[in-house]
């Protein structure tokens, strides 16, 4: 099943969701279309779990690599802004790919289901981890935290979305992003109450 959900990823990285198929994705995977629909209902069900299998590598990311330096911030802004920087990465890295599914998520609607249930899944872990930092000022409560996650996020996918093809998806100005990103993020959670 693996094999099968990489090749899906990549394929949609590569061709798009439009020119997706499962023949095409069992080809690239060295087996058989029936064992594709073995393992999958239909076109949907098969792009809704690669889409879970990349917000897996995401979460998986996120707890390798950024909990552990967010761990070790003493400042909670800095900590919160780390975080952004790294999800700008993850979507830099993953450009053509996060661009097919955030623009077919208003089309397929099991794939924007599935997506926000995840999405707010990761949301609400990375809030209870910024939530235990030390330096958290009091008046950032959870509403806040949550608040800026999704604004990033959302950023990021508006960012992504928003190019006109897959070639310019890559080749956004993603350190510029990376860099005004967590600006934005220090400046609203800075902020008194």
């Amino acid at each position: 099943m693996e094999r099968i959900l990489e090749a899906a990823q990549q394929l949609i990285a590569e061709e798009g969701i439009a020119g997706f198929t499962l023949t095409a994705v069992a080809k690239r995977a060295g087996v058989a279309v029936g064992t594709v629909y073995q393992r999958f209902a239909d076109k949907t069900d098969l792009l809704v779990s690669a889409q879970q299998r990349w917000l897996d590598e995401v979460a998986r990311a996120q707890r390798e690599q950024f909990l552990p330096a967010a761990a070790q911030q003493p400042d909670f802004v800095r900590a919160v802004s780390l975080y952004a920087e790294q999800l700008a990465t993850l979507f830099r890295d993953h450009a053509c790919l996060v661009r097919e599914f955030v623009v077919h998520a208003a089309a397929i609607p099991a794939l924007r289901e599935a997506a926000q249930q995840r999405l707010d899944q990761l949301a609400q872990e990375r809030c209870a981890v910024f939530m235990e930092l030390p330096g958290r000022p009091p008046h950032l409560t959870r509403g806040h935290i949550l608040l800026a996650l999704r604004a990033v996020q959302s950023l990021l996918e508006w960012r992504v979305a928003t190019s006109p093809d897959l070639e310019e998806a890559v080749a956004l100005p993603w350190d510029r992003l990376a860099d005004d990103i967590p600006k934005l993020v220090t400046a609203y959670l800075g902020q008194d109450a």
